[in-house]
């Protein structure tokens, strides 16, 4: 149990670094595009307002201001093709950069003109691109286009005479760069979640230190009390068959006898729970599962029937299941216990226990264990408290109902250390509740 916590505090706060690292990443990764594209897409829109050129001094376009310098001149690499109302080519300029020359600017000009979607990747979101195709607004003559391992950001603007004045800047020192940074800032935070999801391992010990003492001295509480209630509940059985025996029997010798048997089991019932929460691990073997299930209700049949009420099984032959023998024979023992005890006067019990799925090549199936009883005061109860400790519907703890509401607890926590699920359904129209074990 105490692995369980361990394992479970450092879960939730890697996952909550985990997701902190991410909103972070996608926050920086959303502003940088967001920059890059607005200072590319700035440099491009002053070099078609000059006419191709880039100017010195602070220049205005569209809102964004960038102060171009004598430096920025030789810095920023690009190059331009003019056209005519056909595509043919006018002019070109590429004395401002040096991987193109003019034979190749030509021919991406060309490729952009006669196929304005093909050879380029759209410079826009997909909301962008889902609003412009609803407005009719696809403008085939701006985006990027990779040639000779270079990324170049593209933009056109009609001329007077009709034709298109193109300009075309390289992108790809910059636009590797942001993606080095973006890789760095991947493996940094990776190394971030990983050195602190360490040091919350090494944490973890001191977090749940608390829990772990309170558990400690809950479970010597249980077995020192166990221990002292087990002499004087021994001592007052004896005393009690002994009056018995010399002829005093009586209906106080009996309600003693009751009361004492209730007390005992509830001591057996709280050291199961102690030694329940100090197993971390069950060793799950291959087992007979069917006839674990039949040996356990066969003892039930009379005990049941003698007070007035049905009881019916259904048990599949030969189910082989991965669990262990005496957690089953304990889930079985527990849920007909349960069923007996708060099954309405003159209703039913029924056991049914079935294969989920079919057999693998070790013959191992999955299994159903149901076990249903007449209950008509079963609407509108959480069926989820029933697998509290010490639950029980009737608040008042009538004395009628025998048990303490361990028994169901007792239950959930074996199927955790099984591997199985346990939960509780009601039928409104039969009034009948139903107990389900699913073992894996």
């Amino acid at each position: 149990m105490l692995n369980r916590l361990r394992i479970r505090f450092v879960s939730i706060a890697a996952l909550t670094l985990l997701a902190c690292l991410t909103i972070v990443i996608t926050t920086v990764y959303i502003l940088t595009d967001n920059i890059f594209e607005e200072q590319i897409n700035t440099m491009i829109n002053i070099l078609l307002e000059h006419n191709g050129e880039m100017p010195e001094g602070r220049v205005h376009t569209e809102g964004a201001a960038i102060l171009i310098s004598d430096e920025i001149q030789f810095e920023t690499r690009y190059f331009t093709v003019q056209t005519d109302s056909g595509g043919g080519i006018n002019q070109i300029n590429t004395s401002h950069v040096f991987s193109i020359d003019n034979s190749q600017a030509g021919d991406i000009a060309r490729a952009i003109y006669r196929d304005s979607g093909a050879a380029k990747e759209r410079n826009a979101s997909i909301g962008q691109l889902v609003q412009e195709l609803f407005d009719n607004n696809l403008d085939p003559y701006e985006g990027r286009y990779h040639y000779n391992g270079n990324m170049y950001y593209y933009s056109s603007r009609p001329q007077a005479e009709g034709g298109r004045l193109y300009v075309f800047v390289d992108v790809t020192s910059r636009y590797f760069m942001v993606q080095q940074i973006y890789s760095y800032i991947f493996m940094v935070s990776g190394c971030i979640l990983l050195a602190f999801t360490v040091i919350f391992i090494l944490l973890s010990q001191k977090v749940i230190e608390p829990f772990m003492k309170n558990q400690e001295r809950q479970k010597r509480f249980i077995t020192n009390a166990s221990h002292e209630l087990k002499t004087p509940l021994t001592v007052i059985s004896a005393n009690t068959e002994m009056i018995e025996m010399t002829g005093s029997k009586s209906k106080w010798t009996e309600s003693t006898k009751r009361q004492t048997q209730k007390m005992s089991q509830l001591v057996s019932n709280l050291v199961t729970l102690s030694k329940l929460d100090e197993k971390d691990e069950v060793v799950l073997s291959k087992v007979n599962a069917s006839k674990i299930v039949s040996d356990q209700a066969e003892p039930f049949t009379s005990v049941i029937e003698s007070s007035g009420r049905k009881f019916e099984t259904q048990i599949t032959p030969d189910l082989l299941i991965r669990s262990e023998s005496r957690g089953v024979q304990e889930l079985v023992s527990i849920l007909l216990d349960n069923a007996a005890k708060y099954c309405d006067e003159e209703g039913r019990i029924f056991l049914k226990f079935e294969a989920v799925g079919k057999p693998g090549k070790d013959g191992l199936t999955g299994a159903k264990l149901s076990v249903t009883n007449s209950y008509k005061n079963g609407v509108g109860v959480d069926y989820r408290k029933f697998f509290e400790r010490f639950y029980r519907e009737d608040e008042s703890h009538n004395s009628k109902k025998s048990g303490f509401g361990i028994g169901l607890s007792i239950a959930s926590e074996l199927c955790a250390k099984l591997g199985a699920r346990i939960n509780a359904t009601y039928d409104k129209n039969a009034k009948e509740i139903t107990f389900i074990i699913q073992f894996r």
